[in-house]
């Protein structure tokens, strides 16, 4: 299919379209009326939905955190500290 080639031209649709209606066939009578039983979720689905869900709001929570740079900001303090705390111990050592 080249580049400009469109996937659902509009004068092909149309033209489905017009073949259905003047066909005598009622679209409406190949979809279901009820769901079946096979379409409703099991448990099994319905917890790997919500696992889903779960994993979807603590990868948001987790870009909201670093978007707000956070975690830098933690580290940045926690390096500092290490940095202190070296040289604490350098220095005791020193002492000795």
């Amino acid at each position: 299919m080249s580049k400009d080639a469109k996937p659902l031209p509009l004068s092909a649709t149309l033209r489905d379209l017009a073949l259905l209606r003047v066909s005598s066939l009622d679209v409406a009578s190949l979809v279901p009326a009820q769901p079946t039983q096979s379409s409703k979720p099991d448990a099994a689905t319905a917890a790997a939905v919500e696992l889903s869900y779960e994993f979807v709001q603590q990868a948001r929570a987790a870009i909201r955190l670093y978007n707000r740079e956070e975690v830098e900001r933690t580290g940045e303090g926690v390096e500092a500290v290490r940095t202190k705390v070296e040289e604490l111990s350098e220095g005791l050592h020193d002492t000795r």
